[in-house]
C-alpha cells in the first residue's frame, strides 16, 4: 500500500529475504513510502562501479525508502555476501553518489538526506523480530564511507 506499484517484484530464487523487507516496510506506520527498484524501468537508480575483474558495470540497489525527512537507498543481502569485493565496491560508488546528491539544494532531494543502507539478512531478521522498526534499523545500518572503506574515520563518529 505504500507503494505507487500495485504489486512489486522479487527474485523467486532466494528472494525470500526481499519478500520479507518489503513486507515489513508496508506494514511499519512510520514508513511514508517505498519503492522496489527495478532496473528496466527506474534508471534513475544506476550507480556505475568497477568490479572486481576491472571492468565498469552497473548497479540497481534494492529499495528506495521515504521516512520522513530521510531517504534511504537499501541493499538487501545474504550475511554470506556482505564481505566480496563487488559489493563493497557497490557500496563506495553507491556513498560517492549520495554525497552528490545530498549537496544538491534541498527542494533538489526532496528536502530530504539521503543515506545508504547494506543491510544483512541475520541483522535485519534478529532486530526486526525483537521489535525494532524499519527506521530503527536502517537508521543502525547506515553506511558511511568510513565505514565502507574501513579507516579510522568510521570508529571516531
Amino acid at each position: 500500500s505504500k507503494s505507487i506499484y500495485e504489486r512489486l517484484s522479487y527474485p523467486t530464487n532466494k528472494g525470500g529475504f526481499e519478500k520479507r523487507f518489503m513486507e515489513a516496510v508496508d506494514r511499519d506506520s512510520r514508513v511514508d513510502s517505498f519503492i522496489k527498484i527495478n532496473e528496466y524501468y527506474h534508471t534513475f537508480a544506476t550507480v556505475h562501479y568497477i568490479r572486481e575483474d576491472g571492468l565498469l558495470a552497473r548497479y540497481y540497489p534494492d529499495f528506495v525508502v521515504k521516512i520522513g525527512n530521510d531517504v534511504y537507498v537499501v541493499e538487501t543481502k545474504a550475511d554470506k555476501d556482505l564481505k566480496t569485493y563487488n559489493v563493497q565496491s557497490k557500496r563506495v560508488a553507491t556513498l560517492d553518489e549520495l554525497e552528490s546528491i545530498n549537496e544538491l539544494p534541498g527542494d533538489k532531494r526532496m528536502d530530504s538526506k539521503w543515506n545508504y543502507v547494506l543491510l544483512g539478512e541475520n541483522t535485519f531478521d534478529s532486530m526486526y523480530n525483537n521489535g525494532a522498526s524499519i527506521k530503527e534499523i536502517l537508521d543502525y545500518q547506515i553506511m558511511t564511507m568510513a565505514k565502507a572503506k574501513g579507516t579510522l574515520d568510521d570508529y571516531l563518529l
